[in-house]
């Protein structure tokens, strides 16, 4: 993808700013992608924060910058599942099963291959900006690390994960892996160094779909809520979403549900968005390209909304599809994904800013009437207002001029009246031109103005300033 002007000033602004600590891991070169400026000194501590509106997305056919530069080695060997981001430190968290054959402080002997993953032992690394891991915490017998959000609370960050993992029995066959997962999700402080086994007083549970299993969370602190995926004990898997104090308080009325489609390697709820991503590595049945898939859903309509191919850094060597969050910074939240890669499995991450404005619909009069397609509708962004419509009588009369077919609400209405040109229909009806003028004014009526009296449907798109 090229370095553009644009791409290269969205990365500046939406770069963390903490210096770098050190090179505890060695630098890999990457897939030529843009790359992100990390300066060299700045605050510990973000601003307040620049949040979207619920139902704006991000666009996944901006470019993305590539946020650390290279690809980074964690703590352990093994792929990164997810990452989530601090909202005041700006810093990262990456959580991965522990590698087969490490030994932890209050350990002796080491475990068979892949027990690991039988149990559900995790590692949480902390990341600097830079991609040095600055500390590390685990976690035994909590799961495989699919979900993770950080709550930061009095200087303290809280880690959102599963929790209580029933560890799976090894089916003797070598080339198998057994993987667990969590039932329950947990609430835990990041303390760096330290080993919290499943079940400790440490641990804050949440039980909000009794007898689920593979529940992993995310955190939206922006619109104060959380989301848990879940697989029920019959039917698909579930994405439900609550508000975040009533779930804290173990009120577990969901405000939202969507059912999951397709496999899902990570997620994440941003506003009133679930972005779901979806990927396996390189091999001689998935070559590169490979089969890395974005999916958004509507969380108010419980539609998918979008599905879209993933082509970034197809160089990666491995590029296993993981992780998807977002993180917030100085400039605006920022979505956030990633690829497994190499042989000792390293994690490199991208970064997409870029927005794209929803079209929201309009209510209209009766007297006329819309295919669903053409229903009027409107989007906004700044000072700026596109219109979108196909309307007909329901009675079949002509139209007259002057004619008003909706009133636009306050926040739309232009501080002087606004001209615009339609279209209408080329049915026989109208002599001259196909096009009508329209107008809006500044208490919000939008007009029809034509003196030829003509029947059939009218439409517009076009757009207009406030101010």
């Amino acid at each position: 993808m090229p370095l553009s002007r644009r791409t290269l000033l969205t990365a500046m602004a939406a770069t963390p700013v903490l210096a770098p600590v050190g090179t505890a891991h060695a630098a890999v070169p990457q897939a030529a992608v843009p790359q992100a400026v990390v300066p060299q000194a700045g605050p510990a501590v973000w601003p307040a924060a620049v949040t979207l509106p619920a139902g704006h997305r991000f666009d996944l056919k901006a470019e993305p910058v590539d946020l650390l530069g290279r690809e980074i080695l964690l703590d352990q060997t093994r792929v990164h599942q997810q990452v989530a981001f601090d909202p005041v430190t700006g810093l990262a968290y990456a959580v991965q099963l522990i590698s087969d054959g490490r030994v932890l402080a209050d350990e002796t002997g080491t475990l068979p291959k892949d027990e690991r993953g039988r149990r559900g032992d995790l590692c949480v690394n902390q990341v600097a900006p830079d991609g040095t891991v600055l500390a590390v915490m685990y976690l035994r017998g909590f799961g495989h690390g699919g979900g993770l959000g950080v709550e930061h609370v009095d200087g303290t960050p809280w880690l959102w994960l599963e929790t209580d993992a029933d560890r799976v029995a090894d089916d003797g066959d070598p080339a198998t892996h057994e993987i667990t997962y969590g039932k329950h999700i947990g609430r835990v402080a990041f303390k760096p160094g330290t080993i919290v086994d499943a079940g400790s007083p440490l641990v804050e549970v949440f039980d909000p779909v009794p007898g689920a299993t593979a529940v992993t969370p995310s955190l939206d602190v922006d619109h104060g809520r959380i989301a848990v995926r879940q697989v029920p004990a019959s039917g698909p898997a579930e994405y439900r979403v609550y508000d975040l104090d009533a779930f804290k308080s173990r009120a577990f009325t969901p405000v939202h549900s969507v059912t999951a489609k397709y496999r899902t390697q990570a997620w994440c709820l941003y506003g009133n968005l679930i972005y779901q991503n979806e990927g396996s590595a390189y091999s001689a049945t998935n070559p590169s390209p490979g089969n890395s898939w974005w999916t958004v859903y509507d969380v108010l309509t419980g539609k998918e909304v979008e599905r879209t191919f993933n082509a970034t850094a197809l160089g990666l060597s491995h590029r296993e599809t993981e992780a998807i969050t977002v993180r917030r910074t100085p400039a605006g939240p920022q979505l956030v994904f990633g690829f497994a890669t190499q042989e000792k499995r390293h994690m490199a991450l991208y970064g997409i800013s870029a927005t794209t404005v929803p079209w929201t619909d309009l209510a209209y009069d009766p007297a006329y009437t819309a295919t669903d397609s053409y229903r009027p509708q409107y989007r906004q962004s700044g000072d700026r207002v596109d219109l979108r419509l196909r309307v007909t009588r329901v009675d079949g009369k002509a139209w007259t001029s002057g004619e008003t077919i909706l009133t636009l609400p306050s926040q739309l209405r232009p501080s002087r009246t606004q001209g615009m040109v339609g279209t209408a229909t080329g049915a026989g009806t109208i002599t001259g031109p196909l096009t009508t003028r329209w107008e809006v004014m500044p208490d919000g009526q939008l007009r029809i103005y034509d003196e030829r009296a003509f029947a059939g449907w009218i439409a517009l798109d076009a757009g207009y300033f406030t101010s």
